[in-house]
């Protein structure tokens, strides 16, 4: 390739931390592109990607040129990093071995961030604190979860297509799962395509994990499912529930459910709003949408449960024996806050073990935070 025809910038950045090849133009690296842009790490400058598909050499990604291997040599860079999830350790061989570049050159451009959230926590004496921070540091990329899953590796489901329906499914517990139009998630492999396991934040280690101990959904339990997305956790439950209601805003999600639930719409109840504390054309509250005793409620809805939760004070303080599990993850403080309101309510509370590096909020990726992922509650 010729260098001089791609305008290839010769000269270390005055003030920055270093001049970066990115090796990866996958999934992997457009997700730590974003998170990468909103993190404001100023002082990180990416020179271009390098990727062994000749078919996208010279072309863009992310507003940088996309090189071959062969180029490295050639271009002025400080240091490589690695945007890919599967074929790491083998591209880490090639580039010292292939190339002859320094592993030393070879870094992790996410290390000021994982610094400054290590700083946060500095003379913690919180052993979970501590084994999550070790387990970033040690991270080759970035992400939201560090516990280590029960017993299993990594998880792939085959996808699989419904014409009449044009949608795409899966086989969750031996029942059909439905995928929005535009989910993102499948990958191809030797002509199949698949998804990672949709249900390993449930895991018994997850700090995202809703049941626990006396926290459970029983047999013959009325069931809130907010904050539905693909509906795994109901369809975990729906032969052993009575009834369930179903609340998703997702309009794409919503049109997956109803065939998802297709088999069960005897006991189910679909909401397509947002929950809030008012009532409005787009937004209902639980005291509104449900008017018999609740036994659990679900609840994730992208840091609208306090709202949610004032919305529902009435259907929650008047449900005798109502087991709860609320997402706390979403915003800053609102762990301590849905604790006091479900106290207030009558609720015994517990917190998720673990941590959660909740990446999809412009806070955390501003000013790290390592955050808990549930607060249950028991009546």
């Amino acid at each position: 390739m010729d260098m001089g025809a791609i305008g290839v910038n010769s000269g270390k950045g005055e003030g920055t931390m270093g001049r970066f090849l990115i090796w990866g133009t996958g999934r992997v690296a457009e997700r730590y592109g974003m998170l990468l842009e909103k993190m404001g790490l100023d002082k990180v400058e990416i020179i271009g990607f390098i990727d062994h598909d000749s078919r996208k050499h010279g072309k863009m990604f992310r507003g940088k040129t996309i090189f071959s291997p062969d180029d490295i040599p050639v271009l002025d860079y400080d240091y490589i990093t690695i945007w890919s999830s599967v074929y790491y350790d083998e591209i880490y061989l090639q580039i010292i071995k292939e190339y002859n570049v320094s592993p030393s050159r070879v870094t992790d451009i996410f290390s000021p961030y994982k610094q400054k959230l290590k700083e946060k926590y500095l003379g913690t004496n919180d052993a979970e604190l501590q084994e999550i921070l070790h387990r970033i540091e040690e991270d080759r990329g970035i992400n939201v979860y560090y516990f280590r899953p029960e017993g299993k590796q990594e998880q792939w489901d085959e996808v699989f297509y419904d014409a009449k329906a044009q949608l795409h499914y899966i086989f969750f517990e031996g029942k059909r799962m439905y995928l929005k139009r535009d989910f993102h998630g499948i990958e191809e492999r030797d002509g199949k395509k698949y998804v990672r396991n949709m249900y390993e934040e449930q895991d018994i280690n997850s700090p995202h994990r809703y049941e626990e101990k006396n926290v459970i959904v029983g047999q013959g339990d009325i069931l809130i499912d907010a904050g539905a997305c693909e509906g795994n956790f109901s369809l975990h439950h729906i032969d052993k529930v009575s009834k369930v209601y179903m609340i998703e805003c997702d309009k794409g999600w919503m049109e997956a459910l109803r065939y998802t639930f297709g088999p069960y719409k005897d006991k189910v109840v679909f909401c397509e709003k947002f929950l809030s504390n008012t009532d409005s054309e787009n937004t209902a509250r639980l005291d509104t949408l449900v008017k018999e005793p609740v036994d659990f409620i679900k609840m994730d809805i992208e840091g609208e449960e306090i709202r949610a939760l004032e919305g529902g004070r009435g259907l929650l303080s008047n449900s005798g024996h109502m087991k709860c599990a609320i997402c706390a993850y979403h915003r800053h403080g609102d762990g301590e806050k849905i604790k006091e309101m479900l106290g207030g309510m009558g609720f015994e509370t517990s917190i998720s073990k673990g941590y959660m590096l909740f990446l999809y909020s412009d806070d955390v990726l501003k000013d790290p935070e390592l955050r808990r992922g549930i607060i249950r509650g028991r009546k």
